[in-house]
């Protein structure tokens, strides 16, 4: 079983990469939580692997932290959620955003494509004891969130992944000052707008 990879990213499409590790391939899919955290093509990057075994062969699944990979497994472990719902939760909604929304019950009312309430309380029921081990402070929990809403509103609007990487440490630091959402995309899309 494949637990770590560290090599260049030779290639990378959103949700997507390939790590060239002396001459062989490894196609990785990612959550959108350690896309936009991975650094750029040619670069190295070094990844923990989940492996899927199939029928018809092997998928791996990256993620820059071990607490990600944790919460990845955790959530494979309930019934009717696999790795492609999984890597759908952490793209639609950040880590610690996720374990907080488990711990307070509140899973329920995010909008997660693919997701619905059946499932949300699922998620809540069997998961409320284990994510305790994850619980991160509040305050990063919201300025986690709160950047990976204007990023996915800012792509939603018609920005492009490069454009939106030119800007991201002034995104950062609006994000990490801001705590409404609305005032923050504004604010963000003031910054995309100057040249």
């Amino acid at each position: 079983m494949i637990s770590l990879l560290r090599g260049r990213i030779a290639e990378k499409s959103l949700g997507k990469i390939v790590v060239d590790i002396h001459g062989v391939g490894y196609g990785v899919t990612v959550p959108l939580s350690t896309y936009y955290r991975l650094p750029e093509l040619g670069d190295e990057a070094q990844l923990k692997i989940y492996t899927h075994m199939k029928d018809d062969g092997i998928e791996l699944f990256g993620f820059l932290t071990e607490d990600e990979r944790r919460i990845f497994t955790s959530l494979i472990s309930v019934s009717g959620v696999g790795p492609r719902v999984a890597t759908n939760i952490l793209s639609s909604i950040s880590p610690p955003e996720l374990v907080s929304a488990i711990s307070s019950g509140d899973l329920v009312k995010k909008k997660i494509p693919g997701i619905g309430p059946k499932l949300a309380s699922r998620l809540v029921t069997e998961l409320k004891d284990k994510v305790v081990h994850f619980q991160p402070a509040g305050e990063a929990v919201e300025k986690a969130g709160i950047l990976e809403d204007v990023i996915s509103a800012l792509l939603n609007l018609g920005y492009k992944k490069p454009e939106i990487d030119e800007h991201i440490a002034k995104l950062e630091e609006l994000t990490s000052k801001e705590k409404d959402i609305e005032t923050a995309l504004r604010e963000s899309l003031k910054i995309m707008r100057r040249v």
